[in-house]
């Protein structure tokens, strides 16, 4: 498979479309099915570029096997309440891909939740995977939690975390509907979302200093 650059992974995107702008702590943006070129969109694509900010060598290729090799600094999948374990985000994903319906023209949304580099990789994680268990699981939703450290690769910018949730209700039977919290404009629902990720950060704030 052809690795999908960070900057390829942004052009699939609809980002900000609040326009809350870059210094903004919180990130969110949508996947659509299509883009204004005529092309088509995969959230397994999505999901392996998100977990391969860096371009894998030919030997962690071959040691992932039939799954994806990750570059990112760490992962977690969470998946919707009462839904049976997957074994990886490339069974998860590729399952998914396969029960999108004809007109479906939103996919996904990423969510990318930017810390301070004082913050134990740990705790980013941490508030990270409260947040999608209180916020999303519950509403039959599952997700992918990447975490990037740039400064690995020497770079000054943020360490992030990536929430990838495919729309689709998901349940022990399979994919479902879409989520009625995705009907909203995408303005409405990033703000929705942002609201969410903030009150969770102020449960958090006497543990960690997010």
């Amino acid at each position: 498979m052809k690795w999908i650059s960070p900057a390829q992974t942004m052009d699939m995107l609809y980002d900000d479309p609040a326009r809350t702008g870059p210094d903004s702590d919180y990130g969110f943006a949508l996947l659509w099915a299509g883009n204004d070129k005529g092309g088509t969109h995969r959230v397994a694509d999505l999901a392996r570029a998100k977990l391969q900010p860096r371009k894998p060598t030919a030997a962690e290729i071959a040691a992932a096997g039939a799954d994806w090799a990750v570059t990112a600094a760490n992962f977690r999948l969470l998946l919707a309440d009462g839904v049976g374990d997957v074994g990886s985000p490339r069974e998860l994903f590729d399952c998914y891909d396969a029960h999108i319906q004809p007109g479906q023209n939103l996919l996904a949304v990423v969510q990318t939740l930017r810390f301070p580099p004082s913050l134990p990789r740990h705790g980013m994680m941490h508030a990270a995977y409260m947040y999608t268990a209180l916020c999303m699981q519950p509403r039959h939703l599952s997700s992918l939690i990447v975490q990037h450290m740039p400064s690995d690769a020497r770079s000054s910018r943020s360490p992030h975390v990536h929430i990838v949730t495919p729309v689709l209700t998901h349940h022990l039977s399979g994919f479902a509907a879409v989520h009625a919290v995705f009907d909203d404009p995408p303005a409405q629902m990033h703000r929705a979302f942002e609201d969410d990720w903030r009150r969770i950060c102020s449960a958090l704030e006497k543990r960690y200093a997010i």
